[in-house]
């Protein structure tokens, strides 16, 4: 399971801010975990990555998606 943050740092700012449609700023804060994408971009990031639920939210997200 791969974190988001460590996708964004492997792939680089500009690129996954491109590739997923959102600002450099936006893939920033969340390299550096100040927020998170919304879940229609989480959805996206984890059907096309090798980044989890939980490598975006923490294991509570992936619980309470279960639920």
């Amino acid at each position: 399971a791969m974190k988001l943050s460590d996708y964004i740092r492997t792939t680089g700012d500009r690129v996954f801010a491109k590739r997923f449609g959102v600002t450099e700023r936006a893939a920033i804060s969340w390299r550096l975990g100040e927020r998170r994408p919304r879940p229609q971009i989480a959805q996206r990031i984890v059907d096309t990555t090798p980044v989890t639920w939980e490598g975006i939210y923490g294991s509570e997200a992936e619980r309470s998606r279960r639920s």
